[in-house]
Formats: C-alpha cells, structure tokens, sequence
C-alpha cells in the first residue's frame, strides 16, 4: 500500500510528464517546416545595395603632394547605400525659361524673373537635359523623389494631400499670418528704433539714403517693382518645370524642415542627393536645404551637373560663382557626384 505522501508524488510527476508532451506537441504543430521557410525568404528578396563614389575638395594637408592650394584636387571615397534609403531632393526646379511660364507683357522676351534670358536659358538646359533624364531613371529604379518649394505650387498637386498632414497643412496658413504680422510690427519696430538713434552715428537719415540708393542701384527698384506683380500673384502659370513635374509617387516638400524630416525618418532614408537652384542659396539654405539637413544627420551631395547659380560677366564663361558654391558645399555640408556617376552606380545595385 503506498503511503499517501509518495503516491501524491507520483501523480504530480506524471502531471508534469503529461504537461511537457503536451507543449511539446503543440510547439511542434505550430512550427513552420525549413523549406517554407525559405521559400518565405525567397519571396522577400534583400535589400537593394550600391556602391557609389562621392567626391570632396580637401583643405588640409595631404599625403605624398606638397601643402600648397595646387595640391587641392577633387578626390573621392566610396560608400555602400542600400537604393531604399536614398532620396533626391529637387529644389526650387520652376519653370523660368519656358514661353509658357510666369513672364507676362511687363517683362516679355526676358522669359525670367531672376537674373535674365541667359540664366534662364542655362537652367532650362540644366533641367532638361540633365536632371530630368536623371530622375525619370533614379525614379524607376526604386529612388524617392522630393519637389521642394513654395508651398504655393505644391498645394496644387495631388501629391500634396499625401505629403502633408492636416497640422502641416493648417501650419502653414498659421504662418502666412504669421509673416504678415510680423511683416507689421517690424515696421513699427524700425520706425521706433531709428527715432531712438536720431542722436546716434551715424545719421539715421543719411544711412538710409546710402542703403535705399545701394539696392536701386544693384536690384533696379522699378524693375522689381514690375517683377512682383508679376511674380508674387502666384497665378497658375508660375509652376515646377514641364519636364520635372511630380508623378505619382513623388512626395512634396514646402518650406519645412520638420516636414521634410518627418516624411524621411518614415520611410528611414538618409542619403539625400540634392538638385536644383541656386546652388549658393535655396540648395545651402533653405529649410529642406543641405545646411538644415546636414545638421540633423542626413548625408548630402549635391550632383554638380545638375546644378547652376546667380552668375556675373566676370563669372559667366567659367560659371565660377556655381564652381565655388560647390567646393563651399563640400567643405560644409557633404559631398558632391556628377549626374552620370550616380546613376551608373544605381544602375550596378545588386541584391
């Protein structure tokens, strides 16, 4: 006769025996055999990967050349992307040059708000024969496009509804007054201070005569003048370039560098690869420009081929005023590549 603590024991034993098939069954009839595994594997490829050289001006001493501003030659090092986590911004691609754009009867055959025919010109060619052909390409390849610029273009887009979120969207109508009062108050503002600086040096009125004369002189108020009307009333025909416009899956990016790092972090890209005008301004500097970017820890290069600036007679022939806006990038902000290095690279991407 068993003593009852033993047998109490052994019940719990077989108890626990009988749990442990139990699980053990069940782990089995739900575990998934090897080969649909891999075939689950199979179905989900690998990511995209490329290797691409991206190129820097150096400003220090170097190996094996004497330290003198000869040596300072474009070299290049060479990076592995995955193609899901590049981007290309297109910045401020408008459709100056083009008889169909903004250019009404004050301004005629100038075909420019800008700087004139021949910027126009050269943009026009820029976007048409280089970044144009350069995203249909990176496009198909898997790429994602980025039109940043006024949000008064954007917003006529379909695009922009998915771009934009209701604060965003609501943010900015919040800004325009915001700028309007602003606008407002720093005229007060002035008028206040310079009363103040009536007894300072130098004579309030006499800076002002020297600056307003300064401005005529290098921007033609009469001129300018002429240009807002035509510029500042938005209407339709002031709009992104025939050749460059969004597609479908293009995203839109106002003046905003939250929404610009919202839509990025999203999607986890961090490569941006920026074309666009002008190099020395809207490219550096605007909120969803390289400087902005840079600082938030996205890797940027600028496509040197697929870019222009402001140029003078002194500058034109050698367009020197983009060349240095370039090297100034390279030292700042990132890195730059020539349109068909880039796309080269892409095309090569392996799995």
């Amino acid at each position: 006769m068993d003593i009852p603590s033993e047998k109490n024991e052994r019940n719990d034993r077989l108890t626990r025996r009988h749990f442990c098939e139990a699980v053990t069954m069940s782990l089995a009839a739900l575990s998934v055999p090897g080969d649909i595994l891999q075939a689950k594997a199979e179905r989900e490829p690998a990511p995209m990967t490329f290797t691409v050289p991206l190129e820097y001006t150096p400003r220090s001493p170097q190996s094996g050349v004497p330290f003198t501003e000869a040596s300072f030659k474009r070299q290049n090092v060479p990076f592995t992307f995955q193609v899901a986590e590049v981007g290309i911004a297109l910045v401020d691609l408008w459709n100056f040059g083009w008889e169909s754009g903004p250019v009404g009867k004050t301004l005629g055959s100038e075909l420019s708000l800008e700087r004139g025919v021949s910027h126009a010109q050269r943009k026009r060619r820029i976007t048409e024969q280089i970044i144009a052909p350069t995203v249909e390409e990176l496009r198909k390849l898997g790429v994602q496009v980025f039109h940043c610029t006024a949000w008064q273009i954007l917003s006529r887009y379909p695009q922009w509804e998915t771009s934009t979120t209701e604060a965003e969207r609501q943010e900015v109508g919040i800004q325009l007054e915001r700028m309007k009062a602003a606008s407002a108050s720093a005229n007060d503002a002035k008028s206040q201070v310079e009363a103040q600086l009536q007894e300072k040096w130098p004579p309030v009125d006499w800076a002002q005569a020297w600056r307003k004369q300064h401005h005529d002189l290098v921007y033609n108020a009469e001129w300018n003048a002429k240009r807002g009307k035509e510029l500042y009333g938005w209407d339709l025909k002031f709009d992104i370039a025939p050749p460059v416009r969004p597609q479908k899956s293009d995203l839109l990016v106002h003046h905003s560098r939250e929404q610009f790092h919202r839509l990025l972090s999203e999607r986890k890209i961090r490569v941006l690869f920026y074309m666009g005008f002008e190099t020395d301004d809207c490219v550096e500097f605007q909120p969803y420009g390289m400087a902005n970017m840079q600082d938030l820890g996205y890797l940027c290069a600028v496509i040197r081929d697929a870019t222009t600036t402001y140029e003078t007679a002194e500058t034109l022939q050698g367009q020197w005023k983009t060349k240095v806006a370039i090297d100034s990038i390279e030292a700042r902000w990132g890195y730059s590549i020539t349109s068909e290095a880039l796309r080269r690279s892409i095309r090569l991407a392996q799995r």
